[in-house]
């Protein structure tokens, strides 16, 4: 059984650190879900974690119409089915231009209507992130520089829009039940202890109340939200965390975050939890 996995959203959301993580804890097979065989061609993932092994994030990949796909073969612990997980890879600013345009590629169509299931990535403090304008304020501000070009599309509509996508093309499961959707909240290790114990549910209220409000409504989708770090700490502005993180290797660091059936947030250290989710193997 083949299951497409389909990752979205905006530029330096995470998808692709993710998919590069996600290959190394298959690989290692002790999650949810591990490798059953060796993919026939990982170069893109390998690219990936090469970075994240040297202590690195990967460089944004946002700015390019190349395809790189990963597929590979999966199992669940309990020695199950084998099931054939398929990832498009297609670049944030790729899905944003979709949006402004009104328009998807019959490529991408056909992609999401052959998606099992879906990841939407949103990402904690990226400098991608464009907010709502409080107009009156703005153009006074853009005034006074001398400038009259607005930010782009707000970053909370962009994502609506996106889940609109997913909600008229997703395909309802074999057993009849709602295609699902894993919204990963990224970069999770950036909060403070207030807001982790908060919740990404929380943040999302706070920081995004439209994409919020919409995830509530929804009727055609089952949406479950999770907090991830692929590395469990900032490889950028924490040099202590650097430092012990290449002496210990990637192996054993970053999580992910859920909900336990008493509403508190929890770390796990299994990646492949938002992906397993999904296709529900």
């Amino acid at each position: 059984m083949t299951h497409s996995v389909i990752l979205l959203g905006g530029p330096d959301s995470g998808k692709t650190n993710y998919v590069g993580r996600l290959w190394t804890a298959l690989d290692a097979g002790s999650g949810q879900l591990k490798a059953a065989q060796q993919p026939d061609d990982i170069t893109f993932v390998l690219e990936v974690a090469d970075h994240l092994y040297s202590g690195n994030f990967a460089p944004r990949s946002e700015h390019t119409d190349q395809r790189r796909d990963f597929e590979v073969v999966v199992v669940d612990q309990a020695g199950g089915q084998e099931t054939a997980i398929v990832v498009p890879d297609i670049s944030g600013e790729l899905w944003r231009n979709a949006v402004l345009d009104c328009e998807i590629a019959p490529d991408w169509m056909e992609e999401l209507r052959r998606a099992h299931g879906a990841l939407l990535f949103i990402r904690v403090g990226s400098d991608q992130d464009v907010r709502p304008l409080d107009w009156v304020t703005s153009q006074r501000m853009l005034a006074k520089l001398g400038g009259t070009e607005a930010p782009g599309l707000a970053t909370q509509v962009m994502l609506c829009e996106l889940i609109r996508f997913l909600e008229v093309t997703l395909a309802e499961r074999a057993d009849g039940s709602l295609p699902r959707l894993s919204v990963v909240v990224s970069a999770w290790d950036l909060v403070d202890a207030q807001k982790f114990a908060q919740g990404p549910r929380a943040y999302l209220e706070r920081e995004y109340p439209l994409l919020a409000g919409r995830l509530a409504d929804i009727d055609r989708l089952d949406v479950r939200v999770f907090g991830l770090s692929v590395v469990g700490g900032d490889l950028k502005a924490d040099a202590a965390y650097r430092e012990d993180f290449l002496e210990v290797g990637l192996d054993g660091h970053g999580w992910v975050t859920l909900e336990d059936e008493l509403g508190i947030w929890r770390k796990d250290g299994d990646l492949t939890l938002p992906v397993a989710w999904v296709v529900g193997v």
